[in-house]
């Protein structure tokens, strides 16, 4: 084993990025095999946002952290319909678990007419 010039990711801790500098080649790939799984077992964030009151998700754009959505709102006219884009992210408690999703408002999503 070598060692490497691999900057480690600032928000994984101390511990487990020395067990990962530790490893040898195999346990890696088993840690890998190991952390695939437990990602597809995981709920993605783009299949969790539902649509809030008043509004319907027109399509949504998976980024990893966060999620694009757009959202149109049926009940209202002209501009006030929209679609409109929002970025939504997880944000867990700080003192227990759970958490909620925090939507960002980003804008009125204009139409390409052209194409």
């Amino acid at each position: 084993m070598t060692t490497s010039d691999v900057d480690p990711p600032e928000d994984i801790s101390e511990q487990i990025i020395q067990t990962l500098e530790g490893s040898e080649d195999a346990q890696l790939r088993e840690i890998i095999h190991y952390a695939q799984q437990l990602l597809q077992d995981h709920r993605s964030l783009t299949e969790a946002v539902e649509a809030r009151e008043g509004e319907d998700l027109v399509r949504t754009n998976d980024h990893g952290a966060y999620t694009i959505v757009i959202v149109e709102r049926p009940d209202e006219t002209g501009e006030a319909r929209g679609p409109f884009s929002y970025r939504v992210k997880w944000e867990p408690n700080v003192d227990d678990e759970g958490g909620s999703y925090r939507w960002h408002y980003l804008g009125r999503v204009v139409e390409d007419t052209e194409t």
